[in-house]
């Protein structure tokens, strides 16, 4: 291993997608390109019907095979080719990139278990395939837990439209289970986590399709474990549209209907344990 990651936890990240193929190569390259040099990439690929499994082998072979090149220098001495061009590698090589997929549509909750069963970092979250990483986020990310000892870390965000134009500045509260749980889930999508918790409380519950992530980190909440907040935007999350056919099934099918069912149930059971907490 290089001598420099030695100082780096590894980073495991999820990017699971079902028919995203016109944004995936994005999000992939928006971990690609952290500048935290430790990462490890899990891309989970379950039942789509697009062309995802034709771009995922594209997008890693060309992590492999791709070269760029630009003007490194003015020759004035030379006789011709006074312009002299340098040739280097398009992606960094000291990525590890992992790809499990079937033909079976598992459903989307699943599938982040799927990855997260086979992830090797000390450090892990999910990317959902049709958002993206700002490049400094993991490292802020990983600072911020190591230097705060904490189990859970989570940033502010930009709302984007299809063209990457910002919509919303979405700030989220200072850590409190009240405001982040019980009076609704105000974690957002961008976090970093100790993997240590899935060992812990297991992993996200298929019973959840929209509110797995509230679901999942109430269970970490309850459990005693230590968020912290970053006031600093570091992920890019897409507005959906639930007319739009190019959303993900997720998203269709009364899919905002049902993440509001699910959150509720989510912030009732927030409040129960507040509660049981107070009488006891």
């Amino acid at each position: 291993m290089n001598s420099n990651k030695l100082k780096y936890p590894l980073v495991s990240i999820v990017v699971p997608t079902f028919n995203q193929a016109k944004f995936l190569p994005v999000a992939l390259d928006s971990v690609i390109f952290q500048d935290y040099p430790n990462i490890e990439v899990i891309i989970c690929n379950h039942g789509s019907t697009d062309n995802t499994y034709s771009v995922i082998e594209k997008y890693v072979n060309a992590t492999k095979n791709d070269m760029v090149e630009y003007l490194a220098y003015y020759n004035s001495e030379a006789v011709n080719d006074k312009y002299v061009r340098q040739v280097e590698r398009r992606y960094p090589q000291d990525r590890m990139v992992k790809v499990i997929q079937s033909e079976e549509n598992i459903g989307g909750t699943r599938s982040y278990n799927e990855g997260f069963k086979q992830a090797s970092g000390d450090l892990c979250t999910y990317l959902v395939a049709d958002d993206y990483f700002l490049p400094n986020a993991l490292s802020e990310m990983v600072d911020t837990l190591e230097q705060t000892n904490s189990d859970v870390v989570y940033s502010d965000m930009f709302v984007v439209d299809n063209k990457g134009c910002i919509l919303q500045h979405l700030r989220k509260p200072e850590y409190d289970f009240k405001a982040c749980f019980a009076d609704w889930f105000h974690l957002g999508v961008s976090r970093l986590y100790r993997r240590e918790l899935h060992d812990k409380v297991g992993f996200y519950d298929p019973g959840y399709r929209n509110a797995n992530d509230y679901d999942m980190f109430l269970r970490f909440a309850s459990a005693g474990a230590k968020f912290v907040h970053i006031p600093k935007v570091l992920y890019c999350t897409r507005k959906h549209y639930a007319n739009d056919p190019s959303e993900p099934a997720s998203w269709r099918n009364n899919g905002y209907a049902n993440l509001l069912r699910e959150c509720t149930i989510c912030a009732l059971r927030a409040r129960e344990f507040l509660k049981t907490k107070l009488e006891n």
